[in-house]
C-alpha cells in the first residue's frame, strides 16, 4: 500500500516537472510520459502510449537516438546527448537513465539556448575582428595622418592646381579608411562611455531634424509615434549613433514619396525602439549574415553600420530583431529590465 501510494506522489511530481520525460520498458514501448513531454511529443500521446517507440516513429531507426536509447540500455549506462528531432526539427538535449525494467528519458527543448550560443559565438568572433583592428589603429593611423597632410598641401599648390580633383579624391579616400579604423574601434569597445537615465523620446526628438534635412532633400518622409515610456539607464551617445545608422539605412532603402516610422512603446515591461521603412527590403542572401562585418549590399557601404548598431545595443542591454519583405523592413530594439 505504502509503496503504491509512494508511487502515485512521484508519477504526479514527474507529471508537473517543467522538464519532458517518459519511461521506455525493455521493449521501447512508452509506458509514462509527462504533460511537458506530451507538449513536445511528435505525434498524439494515444498514437504511442504502450507501442514501441521505432514503430510509430519511425524516422528515427538509424538515427543516433536508435543507437543510444539500445545502449543505454544493453550497456546500463547513463547517455546524455544534443539532437535535433525527426519530425519537428526542434533541437533537444535528451538525457537517457537506464535500468533493469528499461530507460527514463529527461528531453529538453533547447531552441532559447541554441540561439543564445549562436549569439555569443557571434559576439565572440567580432570582439576578435575588432580586437585585431584595434592593436593596428594606431600604426595604421600615423602613416595615414603624414599621408592626408601631404596631400592637403599638395592640393593647395598652384603649380599643381590641374590634379587638385585627384588630391581632393586621394584624401577623400584617407578619410574613409580612418572612419572605418574609427567604426572597428567602436567594436572593440565593451562598455559604454557614459551611461545615465534618460528617456528614449527625448534622444528621438533631438536627433530627428538632422535625419528631416536628408529625407526632405531626397523627397522622404519621417513619422513619429513616441508612446509613453520609461527612463532607460543608456548612453545617449552611443543610442544616437544606433539611431542615426539605422534610420538612415532605411533612407537607403527607400523611394521618393516613402516613409520611415520611428516608434516607441512599452511591451511585456520592456522598452521598445521600432524604425519600419518602405523600402525594397533586405537581399535575401545577406539576410541571415547582416550583422557580420562587411557584409553589405550598397555598392559604396563598408558593411560595418550594422554590426555597430548590434555592438551598441549589447552594451546598454538591449536586442535587436529584424524582419523584412518586399515592402519594408522593421528593426526593433529591445531594451531589458
Amino acid at each position: 500500500m505504502i509503496d503504491t501510494i509512494l508511487n502515485q506522489k512521484m508519477l504526479e511530481i514527474l507529471d508537473n516537472i517543467s522538464e519532458g520525460c517518459c519511461f521506455l520498458n525493455s521493449k521501447m514501448e512508452v509506458e509514462f510520459i509527462n504533460k511537458a513531454g506530451e507538449a513536445l511529443l511528435e505525434k498524439p500521446k494515444e498514437e504511442v502510449m504502450h507501442k514501441c517507440q521505432w514503430d510509430v516513429l519511425p524516422k528515427y531507426k538509424e538515427t543516433i537516438i536508435y543507437e543510444l536509447y539500445n545502449k543505454a540500455y544493453r550497456e546500463q549506462t547513463v547517455q546524455c546527448f544534443e539532437t535535433v528531432t525527426e519530425y519537428s526539427k526542434i533541437p533537444m538535449e535528451i538525457k537517457v537513465f537506464p535500468n533493469k525494467y528499461g530507460i527514463f528519458l529527461l528531453f529538453n527543448d533547447i531552441t532559447k539556448r541554441k540561439k543564445d550560443e549562436e549569439k555569443q559565438r557571434y559576439y565572440d568572433q567580432l570582439k576578435i575582428i575588432a580586437e585585431m583592428a584595434a592593436g593596428v589603429a594606431h600604426e595604421v593611423r600615423n602613416p595615414m595622418t603624414t599621408i592626408k597632410g601631404f596631400l592637403q598641401l599638395m592640393e593647395n599648390n598652384e603649380e599643381l592646381g590641374k590634379y587638385k580633383d585627384i588630391f581632393q579624391l586621394m584624401i577623400d579616400e584617407v578619410n574613409r579608411v580612418n572612419e572605418i579604423i574609427t567604426n572597428f574601434l567602436d567594436l572593440s569597445k565593451e562598455k559604454p562611455n557614459k551611461v545615465e537615465y534618460c528617456n528614449l523620446n527625448d534622444i528621438i526628438t533631438t536627433i530627428v531634424p538632422l535625419l528631416e534635412t536628408r529625407a526632405i532633400r531626397e523627397g522622404k518622409y519621417i513619422k513619429l509615434e513616441l508612446g509613453k515610456i520609461s527612463k532607460l539607464n543608456i548612453d545617449k551617445n552611443e543610442i544616437r549613433q544606433l539611431l542615426i545608422n539605422l534610420v538612415n539605412n532605411s533612407l537607403d532603402a527607400m523611394s521618393k514619396g516613402q516613409s520611415v516610422r520611428i516608434i516607441s512603446l512599452v511591451e511585456h515591461n520592456n522598452v521598445i525602439l521600432s524604425i519600419q521603412d518602405e523600402g525594397a527590403g533586405i537581399p535575401s542572401d545577406i539576410f541571415d549574415k547582416i550583422s557580420v562585418p562587411f557584409v553589405t549590399s550598397k555598392e559604396s557601404g563598408t558593411g560595418l553600420g550594422l554590426s555597430i548598431c548590434f555592438s551598441i545595443a549589447k552594451r546598454n542591454n538591449a536586442e535587436i530583431s529584424y524582419s523584412s519583405s518586399s515592402n519594408g523592413t522593421t528593426f526593433n530594439i529591445c531594451f531589458l529590465n
